[in-house]
């Protein structure tokens, strides 16, 4: 049809969870919203950690209340593989739940929802690696985090090892997405101070790139393409904007203060928000960066795309001034009568103060990356196109190697 290309570049489209419950105390609402939905049978995604915290009984004792019945798979873990999510689809077959509930940080959620995706279509979790790789709605998934940082609760994504490979791949499917986000800051409480800080900086690192990748009418795709990215646009700038700012009021205090109500308030809130900007807007170098350093270095996730954000930023700051500048202010930076490229400088400086303020090394020869290595890391991350596309300013295997060694 004669201008369908120039009127797809003109649209945008936005997604998160079926529904959002966010407040203080609302994990005791579980089992009501599962008997609302008609539910009666769950399966609880968790790890050892949840357990021993007390936060799988209270949401037992929910599901209890309600009459729900509930089951336990607690083989989840920091940094899970393959073999995790195929063992809780495994637990899920035997009790044959309803729904499934993912407990826990990013990737206790990350593992529910794609045994959601294994056990309702079948196979083992590698067959679903890529985009759009899930047929079809799967059983219902309900995420509740316990840390301030990911999103997953309201993402189409999640990332998993391959142990095959060693590699950290990701699952994206718009059936993915959680049908319920129960986002209760109280449940981050308990989290230590180190947990605190690299899941605070991730979140800010899915806010900062979320505001920073292209544009959807700069997204060049067929017509009939259908990616989980599809560039900034008007929500998502809003987004992100406002979790920036809540991250630079409130990670420094929930690190130091980790009983402080209102920060834990605010940083859950900004993560979720941030989760709801890259959702659809899409990440960048930080995190293609990140997964083969953390896979060499065994490091977090978050510990590691926060480490790498201010370099990524350095890079891309020639492409997009004014937008590092504004950042630099949300940050709460004095950028009033500094050019767009002075102000942006600002941002890198911002994000390198605020790591050092709550504790994350600053080099990644601090986390064990040898200097020879560099090369191959990099070569590693120029696989990660899904990402990489969405860049304001183009990537090789060059680019991300001048990056890397900045870095270093």
């Amino acid at each position: 049809m004669p201008g369908m290309a120039n009127a797809l570049r003109a649209t945008w489209r936005f997604s998160t969870s079926d529904e959002i419950l966010f407040g203080c105390g609302t994990a005791e609402r579980i089992g009501v919203e599962a008997r609302h939905r008609h539910l009666s049978r769950a399966l609880i995604v968790a790890d050892p950690n949840m357990v021993k915290a007390g936060l799988v009984d209270a949401v037992r004792r929910s599901l209890d209340e309600s009459q729900v019945e509930s089951h336990v798979f607690e083989g989840s873990a920091p940094e899970p593989g393959t073999m995790a999510v195929n063992a809780a689809a495994d637990a899920a077959r035997a009790v044959k739940p309803d729904f499934i509930v993912g407990l826990g940080g990013g990737s206790n959620m990350d593992v529910a929802k794609v045994a959601a995706a294994v056990y309702t279509h079948g196979g083992s979790a590698g067959d679903y690696f890529g985009e759009n790789r899930v047929p079809g709605p799967t059983v219902p998934v309900f995420a509740v985090p316990t840390t301030a940082g990911t999103g997953s609760e309201v993402t189409a994504v999640a990332v998993i090892e391959d142990e095959s490979r060693h590699l950290k791949l990701a699952v994206a499917s718009p059936f993915l997405r959680p049908r319920l986000a129960i986002v209760d800051p109280l449940l981050t409480l308990s989290c230590p101070a180190k947990v605190t800080a690299e899941s605070g900086i991730d979140a800010l690192v899915h806010a900062v790139e979320a505001y920073t990748v292209i544009g959807y009418d700069a997204l060049d795709l067929p017509p009939d393409a259908r990616p989980q990215f599809t560039g900034r646009q008007p929500i998502t700038d809003a987004l992100a904007e406002q979790a920036i700012r809540l991250i630079g009021q409130h990670l420094r205090v929930a690190v130091y203060q980790p009983k402080n109500i209102a920060a834990r308030e605010g940083m859950h809130l900004a993560a979720l928000l941030a989760g709801m900007a890259f959702s659809s807007a899409g990440l960048g170098a930080a995190h293609a960066l990140q997964y083969p350093v953390g896979a060499e270095t065994h490091t977090s996730h978050g510990l590691g795309t926060g480490l790498l954000l201010p370099y990524v930023v350095a890079y891309l700051l020639p492409a997009a001034p004014e937008t590092f500048a504004r950042i630099a202010g949300w940050l709460g930076e004095d950028v009033d009568g500094m050019s767009a490229f002075d102000a942006g400088e600002l941002c890198v400086e911002a994000i390198q103060r605020l790591k050092r303020d709550i504790g994350l090394p600053m080099r990644l020869r601090d986390i064990g990356v040898r200097e020879e290595r560099i090369r191959s890391l990099a070569e590693q991350a120029a696989t990660y196109q899904r990402l990489l596309r969405m860049s304001p300013r183009p990537l090789d295997v060059a680019g991300l190697e001048q990056i890397l060694r900045s870095a270093w």
